[in-house]
């Protein structure tokens, strides 16, 4: 059911669009002039107006105007007298989306209400998915709150309204893409394709034929045309992966494309304009491989007009914490347990860490702690054992005595003894005894004491 403005200064027309739109199943609203219109316009939104083009004082183009403003996904149909077309179709020029000539019938009425409900269907979907699309790649999934990475929001604020050529430099797993993605949804071209691509995937020949695509004939196999990768991103976004990984002859190519701004495909005449914004990203010293000759420099100060760069997460420990929590969120709605949390001791670990492999490292690391997590709360026994114990410091409280300061010292340590020496045994018991000089059975109590099970251990490491 669709709730239907309808606007006629003539009240047996009012009346009889009325009967027809409930007759259909919709609920109509009927005002008798412009000025009421807009009235309610202001407060409300409707699936589609139906509105007379003559009335008096506020006529149907001045309502079209105002709606223009207020209401811009809502479709408008002018009802016209004969003589009057020339200006119902100016009126379409003008925003309207369809006029219909008096007098007509309920069946031509219908036909032109399912168009009109379906424009605004298609118009509602398409700002869903603009909104879906900011949210998937809106700041919030760029998780930090380090001086690095809010400058970082800045610039691609400021980079995101331009149409200049960025290369996004940075250690793998750091999130090159993520940043790219970001700047092509803050792009005016957020509704067109984001095409990205790794330049080391494929061989030479190969990639230049996804790269340029080809004509019918142009090589062996070659039995149809097919439009390359970069006529697909035509008034979008190109994202360059690893693009040092480029040859030099490929390089050419792609240079020429910058400067030119159109593509030939492989065995073909044809030049074809090319509207693109090129991003381009590595985990390589860029002026190193410069030099090195594994990047042109003309091609190089072509891509680089603007450069942002992603410290490593082991630069910047205040984006750790908060970045475990978004996965751990993340990965939580997947699990049988609804409400995981991080002990201190957990946190500690990961603070302690150096993340080599940066923020893609911290993201598995979470994902393999929530599988294989044993209670609410995961342990440092749920982490990838190439991970450090935390470092705990010595801290003294005049609110304990001296007995309770003692057996909160010991059980700090058989816990870090344990947990180290599950991570050396990979889980087994039997060598973990014999290195304690205890028995199985007593080894068994102090893991159930702390909370600890070798067979976690051991699961681990077969997933690892």
């Amino acid at each position: 059911m669709a709730e239907i403005l309808v606007v006629d200064d003539e009240k047996d027309m009012l009346r009889a669009c009325g009967s027809i739109l409930s007759t259909l199943g919709h609920q109509p609203v009927v005002v008798s002039g412009g000025a009421q219109a807009l009235e309610i316009l202001a407060s409300q939104e409707f699936d589609l107006v139906l509105c007379d083009l003559f009335m008096p004082e506020v006529d149907g183009m001045e309502v079209l105007r105002k709606m223009n403003d207020v209401a811009p996904r809502t479709p408008i149909v002018l009802f016209t007298a004969f003589g009057t077309v020339d200006r119902a179709v100016a009126a379409m020029k003008a925003g309207a989306f369809d006029f219909l000539e008096k007098p007509f019938t309920a069946q031509s009425l219908q036909l032109l209400l399912e168009k009109g409900l379906r424009q605004r269907r298609l118009v509602c979907e398409r700002d869903n998915l603009r909104s879906q699309l900011a949210d998937k790649f809106s700041f919030d999934n760029i998780i930090g709150r380090s001086h690095a990475m809010v400058k970082i929001f800045e610039m691609i604020e400021r980079v995101a309204a331009t149409e200049a050529n960025v290369i996004v430099t940075g250690e793998s797993g750091a999130g090159k893409e993520l940043v790219a993605q970001s700047i092509h949804a803050r792009s005016a071209r957020e509704c067109n394709a984001f095409i990205p691509v790794n330049c080391g995937a494929l061989p030479e020949n190969i990639f230049e034929s996804e790269l340029f695509g080809y004509e019918r004939g142009a090589f062996t196999g070659a039995i149809r045309r097919k439009p390359g990768l970069l006529e697909c991103a035509h008034g979008g976004t190109f994202f360059l992966d690893e693009v040092c990984e480029l040859s030099e002859a490929l390089q050419v190519k792609l240079l020429r494309v910058l400067q030119d701004r159109k593509v030939r495909r492989l065995g073909g005449d044809v030049l074809r304009d090319l509207d693109v914004r090129f991003i381009a990203a590595t985990n390589r010293e860029v002026e190193e491989a410069v030099r090195k000759g594994a990047l042109r420099e003309d091609f190089y100060y072509r891509l680089n007009v603007i450069r942002i760069h992603i410290p490593p997460l082991r630069e910047r420990p205040d984006d750790i914490a908060p970045l475990a929590e978004h996965f751990l969120k993340h990965y939580s709605k997947s699990s049988p347990r609804e409400k995981l949390s991080m002990s201190d001791e957990t946190l500690r670990c990961l603070e302690d860490y150096a993340w080599p492999g940066n923020v893609r490292e911290l993201r598995n690391a979470i994902e393999r702690a929530v599988t294989l997590a044993k209670s609410d709360q995961i342990t440092p026994s749920e982490l990838p054992s190439q991970m450090p114990l935390p470092k705990h410091e010595v801290t003294h409280s005049v609110n304990i005595g001296l007995t309770e300061a003692k057996r909160r010292a010991v059980d700090k340590a058989e816990l870090d003894y344990l947990v180290s020496s599950l991570r050396h045994y990979k889980g087994n018991v039997t060598r973990i005894a014999e290195d304690a000089c205890m028995t199985r059975r007593n080894l068994h109590r102090l893991l159930r004491k702390h909370g600890l099970e070798a067979d976690a251990w051991r699961k681990f490491e077969a997933v690892s």
